[in-house]
Parts: C-alpha cells; sequence; structure tokens
C-alpha cells in the first residue's frame, strides 16, 4: 500500500507557478488638428475709385487661418477654408488698415467686397535746420575824435617860415581819431620816407621840386596832389630857389595832438 501510493506520486508531475496577468497601458491621445476644408473664398479689394489694389496684405484668422497677398487686377482667392466665422484684416501701404468679420458657409459661393480708404500722405520731413551765420568779430574800439578847428594856411606858413639852418621841417596842424593834417617845408631831399599805417593824401602848396614814389619820378609845383598808399616808398626834393611846402594828411595815423 504504502509502495502504491509511492509510485502514484513519483509518476504525477509538479505544476508551475501560476504569472500574473499583464496589463497594457493604452496609449496616449492626441487632440486632432483640424483639417482644411474645400471652401474657397474669393476676396475683391478695392479703392473709393473701384479700383482693384493690389499687394494688401490680407490676414484671416478663424478655423483656418491664412496670410495673402492680392494680385493685380483680379480678386484674391482663398482656397482649402472651412465653414465658419473669421476675422479678417486688410493692410496696404497708402491706406487706412481694415478688419471685417466674414461668415463662410457650406453650400453658399463666398465672395467678398473691401473698399479701403486712403490714408493722407505723410507730412514732409523738416527742413534741415538754417546754418548759423559765423559771429562777427567786435569792431575795434574807436579812439576818441579830436577838437575842430580851422587854420588858414598862408598866415600859419609866414609865422612857422623853414630857416635856411633848416633841411626839413613838420607841423602838425589838424588832428583828429584817426587823421593827421601836417605841414612839411622841404629845403633839402627828403628821402626815404614811408608810412606802414596810414596812406598819405599830398598838396602841393608853393614851390617846385620832384617826387619819387616807388620806381617813378615826377615833377611837381604848386596845386600838385599826389596818393601814396601805405608801405609805399617815397621822397621829396626841391628844385626851385624857394622850399617845397606841402599839406599832408595821413588818414590811419594815429592823432598825435
Amino acid at each position: 500500500m504504502v509502495a502504491l501510493l509511492l509510485l502514484t506520486f513519483l509518476q504525477t508531475p509538479a505544476q508551475p507557478p501560476a504569472k500574473p496577468p499583464v496589463t497594457t497601458a493604452a496609449p496616449a491621445t492626441q487632440k486632432p488638428r483640424p483639417a482644411a476644408g474645400n471652401l474657397s473664398l474669393a476676396l475683391f479689394v478695392t479703392d473709393s475709385s473701384g479700383r482693384n489694389i493690389e499687394g494688401v496684405k490680407v490676414t484671416l484668422m478663424g478655423p483656418v487661418d491664412r496670410e495673402m497677398t492680392t494680385p493685380g487686377g483680379t480678386a484674391l482667392r482663398i482656397p482649402n477654408l472651412r465653414a465658419g466665422t473669421y476675422r479678417a484684416r486688410f493692410e496696404a501701404e497708402g491706406f487706412y488698415t481694415f478688419e471685417k468679420e466674414i461668415v463662410i458657409r457650406a453650400g453658399t459661393p463666398a465672395e467678398i467686397s473691401v473698399t479701403l480708404n486712403a490714408a493722407p500722405p505723410p507730412p514732409p520731413p523738416p527742413p534741415p535746420p538754417a546754418p548759423t551765420a559765423p559771429e562777427k568779430p567786435a569792431a575795434p574800439a574807436m579812439p576818441p575824435p579830436g577838437a575842430p578847428k580851422t587854420v588858414s594856411l598862408p598866415d600859419y606858413i609866414e609865422k612857422n617860415f623853414i630857416s635856411n639852418r633848416e633841411p626839413q621841417k613838420q607841423n602838425e596842424i589838424g588832428c583828429s581819431g584817426l587823421e593827421q593834417a601836417l605841414l612839411w617845408q622841404v629845403r633839402e631831399p627828403w628821402t626815404g620816407r614811408q608810412h606802414d599805417n596810414a596812406d598819405g593824401m599830398l598838396y602841393v602848396v608853393g614851390g617846385d621840386g620832384r617826387l619819387k614814389l616807388g620806381e617813378r619820378e615826377f615833377t611837381v609845383s604848386a596845386g600838385a596832389f599826389i596818393v601814396v598808399p601805405r608801405g609805399t616808398t617815397y621822397s621829396v626834393s626841391r628844385t626851385g630857389r624857394n622850399p617845397v611846402i606841402v599839406l599832408a594828411v595821413l588818414a590811419g595815423a594815429p592823432c598825435a595832438g
């Protein structure tokens, strides 16, 4: 009996342990993207005169977004739209920007006309600033004027006639802020004369003589008038019996009296 039970146990195969059930996670669901439809929209964009405007940027925002530019001379056709409400924006240089709500329905041809109003031209740029004139240097201060004075030349010459011992004689007979009036009496040649800062006006009152002005030489007598520009070298000499008497006005020379 014991042997029979042992034999039965040895002949029964061992059962493998049961495996736990395997569960498979469901894949994550993705939100489907809206597919474009088969509807289209024809847009006629014109100005106030009814002429088609080329180059208008058209932006549609709605069930399907679109951005296109109007061609020239014909309507803008926007394909592959879906039914629904769209917000259309129209932008063009020289025109006011315009927005409009558009409803596209299935089974109904969609044609929209839009008129854009012209915007005023931009103001012209401001003119460039005018160049500022350079400031003028302040004028130098004028010297004070001299006192009014009258002189009788014949009487003055008679009282102040040159002596035989004097080669030349000079007397100031008038003076103002910018001029000197001098009386010259010349017995011996007066050479190498020059005025660096004054122009000389010479009038021969009496006598005969020679005047060398620069490289030129002239015969002078009573009544002769000579202009000596500043910086010019000149000489006066006597040729007659009497001295040469000259009234000299030096313009620009400081007043000495």
